[in-house]
């Protein structure tokens, strides 16, 4: 869908608090996108892969 983009995927680390957290870290990880925790909407979990998904809007001009 236009404006969507699927977040990159990753495992909950030690020093992660929480599922959100470990998506955020993996989004600056490989995108170099820093997204604050307020903008990101949890969608729900994957229970065939056990997975907390979330849905983060991001801007065209916003740049890593």
């Amino acid at each position: 869908m236009y404006g969507l983009y699927q977040s990159p995927e990753g495992v909950v680390e030690t020093t992660d608090s929480n599922s959100l957290e470990a998506a955020l870290r993996e989004l600056r990880e490989e995108t170099g996108l820093r997204i604050h925790q307020a903008r990101a909407k949890w969608i729900g979990n994957d229970l065939k892969y056990d997975c907390d998904i979330y849905a983060v809007e991001v801007d065209i001009r916003e740049n890593p």
